[in-house]
């Protein structure tokens, strides 16, 4: 097999690679190797996908399904990666874009989605409120609404991850796939790729999947626990997954537990370290991406992951994406 792109397990997929009209040929992500509290480690870079996060599967997968079917101009609602990689690939593909965002978001989280050409338009009110402004922007901008958070095919793409790693791993199922949780897709879409397989045969069990979000905002933690979800507050240095509340966590959370894997709460604090730490050892991530491998701290000191195991953590995005923050965290 000579194409050495995601599309190359589109047999899988709702759109066949002969069908794709939008592309960069998404290159299957490296899978590196370090180690973490003296236990090996791999390190799945979806930093180096074309709009530097692993969201570029998903945006992929929606705009080829709009180009396909005439559809000219997109509203989605996220001030970050979701919003910069449909942006980009609306560019490449000639759709208009239009990326509503909380107003007050920082320029250096929407400059990647401005340069693409996209119009950025910022919103008051709350999370919710910037998502019910692009969804209703069709009647000020015609346009269709691709929210990230909702769109069926978002996951089909981001499902590509998991097809990616079983070949990586030697037509294997890792042991341990550790992510941060924000609305979780990349849970959703790993669970989905990596059960097609086995019910397909090609493994033998699913992965443990672990989610892990913050101490200050954890309502995925809360709610497999059992727990009324409590925001303590929004501050924290993982931008990435400042979502109070999941539109499908009882989906998600019960994705987790069929895996027997489980959520988990890091501080701010152990972010910056392992941030910091993932720097010494070559990788250069956003502070988002930091959260799964202080995830995989956790879950070694807590003798969850053992060592000989097979631990998959994801960069779910590049840390061009958090120059300011970093630069912040150096001084």
């Amino acid at each position: 097999m000579n194409d050495f792109t995601m599309w190359r397990y589109s047999k899988a997929y709702p759109i066949h690679k002969d069908d794709v009209q939008v592309t960069f040929n998404e290159t299957i992500t490296p899978l590196a190797e370090t180690t973490l509290s003296d236990h090996k480690v791999f390190v799945k870079m979806d930093s180096l996908m074309p709009t530097g996060s692993f969201k570029a599967r998903g945006a992929a997968m929606v705009i080829n399904y709009l180009k396909l079917n005439g559809i000219s101009s997109i509203a989605e609602d996220s001030s970050g990666n979701g919003g910069s990689a449909y942006a980009g690939y609306a560019a490449k593909g000639g759709l208009d874009a239009n990326i509503f965002v909380p107003a007050g978001t920082s320029e250096g989280k929407t400059a990647q989605t401005r340069a693409y050409g996209a119009r950025c338009i910022e919103v008051e009110g709350t999370r919710e409120t910037v998502a019910d402004t692009a969804i209703n922007s069709i009647d000020t901008y015609g346009s269709y609404y691709v929210g990230h958070n909702w769109h069926p095919l978002f996951i089909e793409g981001v499902k590509s991850i998991a097809y990616e790693i079983w070949e990586q791993n030697n037509y294997k199922t890792p042991d341990n796939f550790v992510v941060p949780a924000g609305n979780g897709s990349l849970l959703a879409g790993a669970y989905l790729g990596f059960k097609e397989l086995l019910f397909n045969g090609e493994i033998n069990k699913l992965p443990r999947l672990f989610g892990v979000q913050t101490e200050v905002i954890k309502p995925f933690v809360q709610v497999s626990n059992g727990e009324p979800i409590n925001i303590e507050s929004t501050d924290t240095i993982a931008e990435g997954i400042k979502i109070q509340k999941s539109s499908r966590i009882n989906e998600i959370v019960e994705f987790v537990k069929t895996s027997n894997g489980s959520f988990v709460s890091v501080s701010d604090e152990a972010i910056k370290a392992t941030l910091l730490k993932m720097g010494n050892n070559g990788f250069f991530i956003e502070p988002t991406s930091a959260v799964a491998f202080a995830g995989i701290d956790k879950l070694i000191e807590q003798g969850v992951i053992k060592k000989g195991e097979t631990t998959v953590g994801v960069v779910t995005g590049h840390g061009l994406k958090a120059t300011s923050t970093i630069l912040n965290l150096l001084k």
